[in-house]
């Protein structure tokens, strides 16, 4: 037995010197040019080998220096290149006749591919059939094989590069590129990982903001059993460098697992998730990819301000700020389907459905119930004030904010969506105003919408409804609106305007306007319409008495209250005239017209007061933050003598109830320019 052990081992051993001698006696420098000769006449360029590769017996393999393939002439072409590299085999499996790479290993490998407009396909003439010969690609075609031609122990690419130029100047650069390949074996499960930075410029036809740097890194477990591609633990990591996206979007992380079924093209998402320093999307469900569906759930959970700080935008800060939401979600046939949506923001139950169809335009319809919103919370707070640097760089031409209206200008105008919408909510606040009850339906597509069946309740007291349309493109909008049982001094006093006046209001009134800017809605206003305040109550009322001789007593005294003040008006390219305009009580009536100038802020009003046995003629004339007021000067004069001070020229020297009156008329004046000037 010794003696078999010794023969075996010896042959062995001849072997063994036998392979070395071999080796040593191969002309390297021959196989070199065999090799490009190869290559020369399977791809029409040779493959380069700066050096003769080494060649090893155990393991089986060779180790090679420098080449390259290929090459750029007149910015077009395909080149790569290698610093270097090693093969090895596995010895055991070659006495089976399988080829097994032991590790595969390529350092600083760079592919670089340009591409020249001149040699770009030509396209079909208008109206040419297309080419019913050609084979049509079978989406349920049978799944490859799951048979390798050769098993892969290792693969290791080591600081790669890759360059691409298409013919219209888009450049993609993949740097410091890193790949590892472990197992992989037929049928079982390989390991994956790769990280590498890249640039993306989309050209001169672009934008500068349109470009996009940053680094991809993925990791992830992938086993292939025909026809099923399973993948678990995958995990990829996107992190935004500088460009179209802010550094504060990333890094983005998507992890995921399920399987991919290649023969009928179906996805399953065990599960998924998708996290932003901001957000954060769950999902879970089944896809086709012919045709293009998916049915499953998602969950989202995110934080409102930091979203829309994303934006640009910065919201008032909470103490509740929060956003969930969970829904069925559908897709197919190019609509988007969130179903029993049911939502917390900032600790507001939401609920509702919406289908979005992402046609040309998009149609968004669906349905939204919500709790009671505090506008305050999501209006953007004041922007600061521009930096002496931003400055500079606007006056030398550079665009540092590029808000929507040059996103605009620069993609052409927007392509407006049709709607369909409908809302129930329990309330809105903004600042001391608040509604109650708000429903109303939204319809309407090319820019032209239309809001239905508005009704709500005023927190201050009294109800609203109406309708509403815009016309985006010509920038035209209407109202229709009817309120009832206002609370005047209330609805004042939320609007900041102190309560100079109280009453019970009611309004029916059909508005048109135009333009963008207040200014140009106020000049731009027509219509109609009938304002009635029953029970009206002047603050300055109170001291007229005190200092008006004659104005006391059961039979001479000015009523403190008004029993009905009725305003029929109408508005022509933002000239309002009122008439007539009557009020009556106890004892006490009075008729007259008024114009408005909203273009140029200014009162033009007289009036008729009956009382006292005795008609007065009132003016009030000027500008709504000082409107002046007084008597017809004529009918001053005359009872100069009876009636001194009060009622003379301006009332500006009418003592303590000249000053009140103006006083409350400058706060009438004060609310109107609060309401139309600003």
């Amino acid at each position: 037995m010794k003696r078999v052990l010794l023969w075996i081992l010896g042959i062995v051993a001849v072997l063994a010197v036998a392979a070395f001698v071999l080796l040593g006696r191969i002309d390297t420098q021959f196989m070199v040019s065999r090799i490009a000769e190869a290559t020369a006449a399977a791809t029409g360029k040779p493959l380069i080998l700066a050096n003769s590769p080494r060649l090893s017996l155990l393991p089986p393999g060779v180790t090679f220096g420098q080449a390259r393939w290929g090459e750029i002439v007149d910015g077009q072409g395909i080149a790569v290149s290698v610093k270097g590299g090693l093969a090895e085999l596995e010895l055991t499996p070659l006495f089976s006749g399988k080829l097994v790479v032991r590790e595969m290993r390529l350092d600083n490998p760079v592919f670089e591919m340009r591409e020249s407009g001149a040699e770009s396909v030509a396209p079909k003439k208008a109206g040419q059939a297309p080419d019913r010969a050609a084979p049509q690609k079978d989406a349920r075609a049978a799944a490859p094989s799951d048979a390798l031609p050769v098993e892969l122990a290792r693969l290791v690419l080591r600081q790669g590069q890759v360059i691409y130029v298409d013919a219209q100047g888009t450049a993609i650069q993949v740097k410091d590129l890193n790949l590892s390949v472990e197992n992989l074996r037929r049928r079982e499960e390989a390991a994956v990982q790769c990280d590498f930075a890249f640039d993306l410029d989309p050209g001169a036809r672009h934008g500068a903001a349109d470009k996009l740097a940053g680094t991809l890194a993925l990791s992830a477990k992938l086993r292939y059993y025909a026809p099923d591609l399973t993948f678990r633990r995958v995990s990829l990591t996107f992190t935004p460098l500088s460009g179209m996206l802010p550094r504060e979007a990333g890094p983005v992380q998507l992890a995921c697992e399920g399987a991919f079924n290649l023969q009928n093209l179906r996805l399953h998402l065990a599960k998924g998730r998708l996290s932003l320093p901001q957000a954060s999307l769950n999902l879970s469900g089944d896809a086709t990819l012919e045709p293009l569906a998916f049915k499953g759930r998602a969950d989202l959970e995110g934080s409102p301000r930091k979203l829309a700080a994303l934006a640009g935008l910065t919201l008032k800060p909470s103490a509740k700020d929060g956003l969930s939401l969970e829904s069925a979600l559908e897709f197919a046939d190019t609509t988007l389907h969130l179903r029993d949506i049911a939502a917390q923001l900032d600790g507001i139950p939401l609920r509702g459905n919406f289908s979005v169809a992402l046609g040309s335009p998009v149609s968004v319809s669906g349905g939204l119930q919500a709790g009671l919103i505090n506008l305050d919370a999501y209006l953007p707070l004041p922007e600061k004030p521009k930096t002496a640097a931003s400055a500079a760089e606007r006056k030398s031409g550079q665009d540092v904010n590029r808000g929507p209206a040059a996103q605009a200008t620069k993609t052409g105008p927007p392509a407006w969506p049709a709607l369909n919408l409908r809302a129930a909510l329990a309330g809105v606040r903004h600042g001391k105003v608040s509604v109650t009850n708000l429903s109303f339906i939204l319809k309407g597509a090319n820019g032209t919408y239309n809001v239905s069946t508005l009704s709500c309740a005023l927190g201050s007291g009294g109800t609203l409804k109406g309708a509403a349309g815009a016309d985006l493109q010509n920038k035209a909008w209407s109202l229709s609106l009817t309120a009832a049982g206002v609370n005047v001094g209330a609805l004042l006093e939320s609007l900041g305007q102190g309560r100079p006046v109280d009453g019970t209001a009611a309004l029916n009134a059909d508005l048109t306007t135009r333009g963008e800017t207040p200014a140009a809605m106020q000049a731009g206003l027509n219509g109609r319409g009938t304002l009635e305040v029953r029970n009206l109550s002047l603050a300055a009322m109170s001291a007229l008495p005190k200092n008006v001789p004659g104005l006391t007593g059961k039979e001479g005294r000015v009523p403190s209250r008004f029993d009905l003040v009725r305003v029929p008006f109408t508005a022509r390219n933002g000239e309002i005239a009122a008439q007539p305009i009557t009020v009556s009580a106890t004892g006490f009536n009075a008729v007259g017209q008024a114009r408005a100038s909203l273009p140029r802020q200014y009162l033009d009003a007289a009036a008729d007061i009956k009382t006292l046995g005795m008609t007065i003629p009132v003016m009030a004339k000027g500008p709504f933050s000082d409107i002046a007021y007084g008597v017809d000067p004529k009918f001053a004069l005359d009872l100069a003598k009876k009636l001194p001070g009060i009622l003379r020229n301006t009332g500006k020297e009418s003592g303590n109830a000249g000053g009140a009156l103006q006083e409350g008329l400058r706060g009438a004046g004060g609310l109107v320019k609060g309401l139309l000037g600003r």
